[in-house]
């Protein structure tokens, strides 16, 4: 057990190394509450980069319309 648990961690380890890069990337370097994202863990880094993707989204284009 104790080997599958290391490597869930180090995917998610390297999954979160991605999404730091993908959110420098965009521009965030810290939350709304101002914690660095360094210090997030895989969850929360997760929630904040689909945050970041929302809001970098062009709404004004006929093909992210609602309707």
């Amino acid at each position: 057990m104790g080997v599958l648990f290391d490597s869930i961690k180090i995917t998610q380890e390297t999954k979160s190394q991605g999404m730091i890069s993908e959110l420098l990337t965009l521009g965030v370097t810290e939350t709304k509450s101002g914690t660095s994202i360094y210090d997030l863990n895989y969850y929360v880094l997760r929630q904040e980069l689909a945050i970041a993707k929302f809001r970098n989204r062009n709404v004004e284009s006929s093909e992210n319309g609602w309707f």
